[in-house]
């Protein structure tokens, strides 16, 4: 049997949960040997961790940016080293004035040079990390589609919801639309504005109704949904980003709208699945075709829950990442 010692950041974190813990049932039906550690911050602690790593045929490292001298002491005790991420984690966040940072830049070069293998979460971090690894490969992000609430598309409302799920650090994002397109659409149609989130944001003139995010009831949320939206401006940091939140209403057959930035006209086939608009201005035509087309919107949902059934489930993912484990030994 496989041992495999994942390293994560923090399991309430989405990409430990999304790349890893959501996997977990999956490898260990494959007959995989899992165990989960959060990478410690103090030295000792650190060091007594890493020394366990000769004790599992791999170590899979999640995300964590590492020290120069933390990833050469992995490397030295670790039979074989995996290392995968989900975000352009070289740059800083939006949230910040400036993108670049030259640490984080170097410390993904020499963590990435000294892997076995590097997993990423789409091909654009993918063709990143092989500036310095010719071993890379992409597993994409992963929703749990079995036994979660589906969007009842024939359920008639007073008001279209248009729902927006996703954490604080991120509803800049959101308010890309608050200034125009979302108040123009309340202007013209009968619409609420749904946030699930751990912070709620006021956008003048909309009927707003914020729900605190929980785990436990973000998939039924979901389902409320009519339509799902996906705004990005179009940086460095945000072409990273894995489409999550375009999967996460994909499984619940809601249609996204979503910016074309990124991967997201791969996830979402434009016209068929929902839509990807190349600016923010295209939202407003996007969403109203939705809005005032109940059929189109249905068809949208149905075909987008196929999609992420075939190609995006806990199941087909967790089999690939199975198999890949077994194919690095």
């Amino acid at each position: 049997m496989i041992k495999v010692l994942f390293i994560i950041q923090d399991e309430r974190l989405p990409s430990s949960r999304v790349r890893v813990l959501n996997l977990l049932p999956e490898l260990k039906r494959d007959a995989i040997s899992v165990d989960v550690v959060q990478y410690p911050k103090s030295p000792i602690e650190k060091i007594r961790l890493i020394k366990r790593c000769h004790q599992f045929d791999i170590t899979y490292l999640q995300k964590k940016l590492l020290s120069p001298l933390d990833t050469a002491l992995l490397r030295k005790y670790a039979r074989k080293l995996i290392f995968d991420f989900d975000d352009a984690i070289y740059y800083k966040h939006d949230k910040q004035e400036a993108l670049e940072s030259k640490s984080r830049h170097l410390k993904f070069k020499y963590l990435t040079q000294k892997v076995d293998l590097v997993v990423a979460g789409n091909r654009i971090l993918a063709d990143c990390a092989s500036r310095f690894n010719r071993n890379v490969v992409v597993i994409p992000s992963a929703v749990e589609t079995r036994n979660i609430p589906l969007k009842d598309h024939q359920a008639h409302r007073d008001k279209t919801v248009i729902g927006w799920v996703g954490g604080e650090v991120n509803l800049p994002y959101l308010q890309l639309l608050s200034s125009a397109v979302l108040p123009r659409l309340s202007r013209d149609h009968r619409i609420q504005v749904r946030i699930l989130s751990s912070k709620a944001i006021d956008i003048p003139s909309v009927d707003v109704e914020f729900i605190p995010w929980r785990i436990e009831t973000q998939e039924s949320e979901i389902a409320l949904f009519d339509i799902g939206l996906m705004p990005l401006p179009d940086t460095e940091y945000t072409k990273g980003k894995c489409g999550y939140k375009a999967l996460q209403y994909m499984a619940a057959a809601v249609p996204p709208v979503c910016s074309d930035v990124g991967i997201n006209r791969e996830i979402v086939e434009d016209g068929k699945e929902g839509f990807v608009v190349s600016s923010i201005d295209m939202f407003y035509d996007a969403i109203k075709t939705l809005i005032e087309d109940r059929v189109r919107r249905q068809d949208m949902g149905t075909k987008a829950r196929k999609k992420v059934e075939d190609h995006f489930s806990v199941q087909v993912v967790g089999k690939r990442l199975s198999d890949l484990l077994r194919g690095s030994l």
